[in-house]
């Protein structure tokens, strides 16, 4: 069975990034944290199970050197919404299943990816919740109507709520995450580490440690 992880993401040199926790930490140690997100999906990668690719928010940024070692493609349209349609609609016409992340959720595990694939399998969508009512994670094995994406309301607490009516089925939901889009997110995050961290995530954790003190 063919199957494809997705992470969703922007490339700094050409898009600003992670803008609400910019304006608690700064620039220089927002985009330290961008680039730990980035390496921890090393980690997401697979050899056998499933293939992984990088959904890039700009055509210039698919070429970058910022992603170097990665298999990038340009996710076309104008906001998240046809971004993510874009995705569904192409990747499926290739892989029997399609899992969607953000970059912005550095404490998710191989393991996790394996056994939603696994849970994908025996359903036709699965969702995977965050902290602040969207999902950091969103897995389909056929095409989501673009009226699906266009008719949820975005940013908001009531993401994952929308989402769900508009596509009118009853994903299998997985385990509650919090993607960081504030500062207060962090000590989250850090609670929601694995229990054997990778290398990435630990360098990310000392990291995070550092800057609360």
């Amino acid at each position: 069975m063919r199957q494809c992880l997705v992470i969703l993401a922007k490339t700094p040199i050409f898009s600003d990034v992670k803008t609400r926790l910019k304006s608690k930490i700064g620039k220089k140690n927002t985009l330290i944290f961008y680039k730990f997100c980035r390496n921890c999906i090393r980690d997401l990668q697979s050899k056998h199970d499933y293939d992984t690719k990088i959904a890039i928010a700009e055509k210039d940024g698919v070429s970058s050197d910022y992603w170097n070692g990665f298999d990038t493609f340009f996710a076309k349209g104008k906001d998240l919404a046809e971004k993510q349609y874009f995705i569904f609609k192409t990747l499926l016409k290739i892989y029997e299943s399609v899992i969607l992340i953000g970059i912005d959720i550095p404490q998710l595990e191989k393991k996790l990816i394996k056994n939603a694939f696994r849970f994908l399998a025996r359903d036709n969508y699965i969702i995977g919740p965050s902290s602040d009512g969207g999902f950091y994670l969103i897995g389909s094995k056929s095409k989501i109507a673009k009226e699906v994406w266009e008719n949820t309301e975005w940013s908001s607490p009531k993401t994952l709520k929308t989402f769900v009516c508009s596509l009118g089925y009853k994903p299998y939901k997985l385990k509650k995450y919090t993607d960081v889009d504030e500062f207060n997110d962090f000590q989250k995050m850090l609670k929601e580490m694995p229990t054997f961290a990778s290398n990435h995530q630990l360098r990310l954790i000392n990291w995070v440690n550092s800057i609360d003190e």
